[in-house]
């Protein structure tokens, strides 16, 4: 169809309106063609992110547990070999730290 017959025959009311149902059709259709891959692979990515960084959280975490009760153990043993009531001062101040870090 030529452009100018349909102006002819129906008005330039209706082409325009045509031409705005062409518009809003090619662009329905790049958005759910193109555009939702496209934010489909980035949710894909930021996931794969997410539990890495997750992965890593627990892992940090659990080496630092293990620091901790490598401390505690040589400040245990380092108490003990005093013998001159640094128990005592060394078990108080790890509980303050304890309770400052939580």
């Amino acid at each position: 169809m030529d452009i100018l017959t349909i102006l002819e025959q129906f008005g330039i009311p209706v082409a325009v309106a045509m031409a705005f149902g062409f518009f809003i059709w090619k662009q329905n259709r790049f958005i759910q063609s193109t555009l939702m891959t496209e934010l489909d692979q980035d949710f894909k990515r930021l996931e794969g992110i997410i539990i890495k960084l997750i992965d890593q959280q627990k892992m940090v975490q659990m080496e630092q547990k293990k620091l901790n009760g490598i401390f505690k153990a040589q400040v245990e043993i380092m108490a003990r070999l005093s013998g001159n009531g640094l128990k005592d001062k060394f078990l108080r101040i790890m509980e303050k730290n304890n309770e400052w870090f939580r």
